[in-house]
């Protein structure tokens, strides 16, 4: 089994040293001063929404950014504010524009991370107006808080909505009755804007405004047409608290969120992005909030207004684990929870097949195809809803919460997981050599083919995880012979001379963005590198889908996945190269770190935060794998409290290119082995946690639930932690500059 700890080679228990000098676990950061070098600064405004500053509290965005010579438009978006007919797809709002009285002659921002605010100064030929402007992360609400100088202390706001009209509609000239016309208010100085929908319900935005402050709300009411009277209650409500408070109640939320884990590396570019993506992960969805779509809060015109399956949503949520922000990963397994009945209904709808789950290629925000698919039928594919899956698997080994197993009214993983095994199982065809073989389906993207790896690999982590599960909590299903059958008979990965093929037929001979028939090396981490056998497989794989055709075919995102991968083969110069190609693809990568393929697609820049994870820590296998791919020129880096599968916390220290020191605090109890480059031996601060070398560079600790342990083999060289240095100071990269 993949999750079972192997220990071979046992070498007896190590020498223990004396405990290190207290405090062990101490961390010198200044959370303010740190998250400051990484804000993304404007020295001059953006012009468009690409490259705007944006804002978000999981339901409610606004986007920043010059539009025309004398006006600032902070265009709305909420994640919630669907058409509610056919596939339930995201509408636009509007936009709240700030009109100066002259012309724009020049003007900055700075997103201040630390606060979640944005700042900024717009300098007129009439005067300058500066403002401060954030999202409640409470109350759904735009607050906008400025002073004006010279002629512009006169300046006003002015609401202008979107048709309320699905972007795919508009361009397909679809038959569809238009929603009508929006209404506009005005009740005691709270202006509103009310948009009824032929799907029913209604949703309304409200705002104020005197001469210096702007508060904004987005309310959304589904079937009923209530969300007027809830907008303008909302204004009311926050119209009636202080500045001071709406600011006191906002940042203490995102005071407490950052600090949950640390990461530092010796590069501005690569370490500013990652904690605009943490920021932007907390912009995008909250614990109970909307699950993450391709836009999360924020809204531009799309050909993508649903939730895309193949890869999308997957990539969305994957650094939230490490990262040991586990409530964000909460708001897809509520999403899978809640919708459990529709993933069955598509089951039935698409194949016909009573015990199954699945979705379609994409599905509206209730988990359902919907009636007018926008994805043809030769899309659809069971490996998209399994991969899904493998997001509240990370939840549950991170977590290693046993009730989002046992508890299976309130949560839905083991029976969704193996009903979309169900589906496998019905699919499933036995040929003349004994194996059971898959019959022909969709390799995302690139083709239709029998016994693709796509599925394939797919297919055996779910068989192996149910049975995992079977053994820890001795369910005694009697499906475990099936899954057992298919892990001893399923046909093997189709491969070549060049590594893994597409499927049995098609060999991968041209140059796609998609790593569809690499999932056994990443995420899944099923087919293990460290086996002899499999490690030049593994290489020449990777190598073979980043070169064939010239790489023509990979975006950004590719690249992202690239990195993780090498870094999965301990490569740390290739994962740096990579990472740093995902970066430097202006076509794709703004300067907000917000990412372009066409539309709009927040989570093709998320991926790229776990790829700088992968380098930093590692968890696969049953072993916690410390520094597996740091390069050579990051001669030091840190990071406190990221999380490891079996729900471990893990700090450590590399200075001058060597480990200086792991901590590792157990929060559950599980099996611990860790790999670690120390050079000599290894000493311990607690004498009374068994430490013993079971090979080469890795370590079995017998810690209990709660408790931690230093690892270190110079006790001088434990000191606080600090962020790593950057050279020559370089700071601030991202941003328009």
């Amino acid at each position: 089994m993949m999750y079972k700890t192997v220990i071979c080679f046992v070498c007896g228990i190590l020498p223990l040293a004396l405990p290190s000098p207290a405090p062990l676990f101490a961390a010198d950061i200044d959370w303010q001063a740190f998250l400051a070098k990484q804000d993304p600064v404007w020295v001059k405004m953006p012009q468009k929404f690409n490259h705007g500053a944006f804002l978000g509290n999981g339901l409610l965005g606004a986007t920043i950014f010059q539009d025309g010579n004398n006006q600032i438009r902070f265009e709305i978006g909420r994640s919630d504010v669907t058409d509610h007919r056919r596939d339930n797809a995201r509408l636009p709002i509007g936009g709240i524009l700030l009109k100066t009285n002259g012309q724009i002659q020049s003007g900055t921002l700075r997103t201040d991370l630390w606060n979640a605010e944005v700042r900024g100064e717009i300098i007129t030929d009439k005067g300058t107006v500066r403002f401060h402007a954030f999202i409640h992360t409470d109350e759904i609400a735009l607050i906008v808080d400025y002073q004006t100088t010279g002629e512009e202390q006169d300046i006003a706001f002015h609401w202008e909505p979107k048709e309320a009209a699905v972007y795919n509609d508009i361009q397909t000239k679809a038959q569809v009755v238009p929603n009508p016309s929006a209404e506009t208010g005005d009740d005691s100085g709270v202006h509103s804007c009310e948009q009824k929908r032929v799907g029913g319900g209604s949703f309304t935005t409200a705002w104020t405004a005197d001469k210096k402050r702007l508060i904004l709300t987005v309310a959304d009411s589904f079937p009923a047409n209530t969300s007027k009277q809830e907008a303008l209650a909302n204004v009311q409500r926050v119209a009636a608290m202080t500045s001071e408070a709406l600011e006191k109640t906002h940042r203490n939320w995102w005071h407490a969120y950052y600090p949950a884990s640390f990461v530092s590396v010796p590069d501005s570019q690569i370490e500013g992005f990652y904690w605009n993506q943490m920021y932007k992960l907390a912009s995008a969805t909250r614990q109970d909030r909307m699950v993450i779509d391709l836009l999360g809060p924020w809204y531009q015109q799309t050909g993508w207004p649903r939730i895309w399956w193949n890869l999308n949503i997957q990539i969305a949520y994957s650094p939230v684990y490490t990262a040991n922000r586990l409530e964000l990963g909460e708001s897809f397994t509520r999403f899978i929870d809640a919708k459990r009945d529709n993933f069955v209904r598509n089951a039935k709808d698409i194949y016909q097949f009573d015990d199954g789950a699945t979705v379609s290629h994409s599905t509206d925000y209730e988990g359902l195809r919907g009636s007018g698919s926008q994805a043809p039928d030769h899309f659809l594919n069971p490996g998209d809803f399994t991969w899904a899956l493998h997001l509240y698997w990370q939840q549950y080994r991170f977590s290693m919460d046993d009730t989002l197993i046992t508890d299976q009214k309130k949560h839905a993983f083991y029976p969704l997981l193996k009903q979309s095994v169900n589906l496998y199982l019905e699919l499933l065809q036995k040929d003349g050599d004994g194996k059971l073989h898959l019959p022909k389906m969709h390799s995302p993207e690139y083709g239709n083919d029998e016994d693709n790896n796509y599925n394939l690999s797919l297919l055996r982590w779910a068989c192996e995880t149910l049975l995992y599960l079977n053994n820890r909590y001795q369910f005694n299903d009697p499906m475990c012979a099936d899954w057992e059958r298919v892990l001893k008979d399923l046909a093997a990965y189709p491969q070549d001379a060049a590594g893994f093929r597409i499927g049995k037929t098609m060999s991968f001979e041209r140059s796609h963005r998609h790593w569809s028939h690499l999932l056994m090396i990443y995420p899944l981490h099923t087919l293990s590198f460290e086996q002899p056998e499999n490690r030049e497989l593994v290489e020449k794989s990777v190598r073979h889908w980043l070169t064939v055709g010239n790489a023509k075919g990979l975006n950004g995102w590719s690249l992202a996945a690239a990195s993780a991968m090498y870094s999965y083969l301990g490569d740390g110069e290739n994962a740096l190269r990579c990472l740093r190609a995902h970066h430097n693809t202006k076509i794709s990568v703004m300067p907000n770190t917000q990412y372009i393929e066409g539309w709009s697609v927040i989570e093709c820049s998320l991926v790229a935060a776990e790829s700088l994870q992968e380098m930093l820590l590692q968890s696969w296998g049953g072993v916690i794998r410390i520094f597996p791919a740091v390069p050579a020129e990051w001669q030091d880096a840190v990071f406190r409290d990221l999380r490891a599968e079996g729900a471990f916390l893990v700090t450590a220290v590399r200075k001058g290119g060597k480990t200086q020191w792991v901590r590792i605090k157990s929060l559950a109890g599980e099996p611990c082995v860790v790999k670690l480059d120390f050079a000599d031996k290894v000493q311990v601060s607690d004498l009374s946690v068994a430490v013993r070398e079971v090979k080469p560079h890795y370590y079995e600790l017998a810690l209990a639930k709660g408790q931690e342990v230093l690892l270190y083999t110079d006790a001088q060289a434990v000191q606080p932690i600090k962020p790593a240095a950057i050279p020559d100071n370089a700071e601030n990269f991202w941003g328009v500059k």
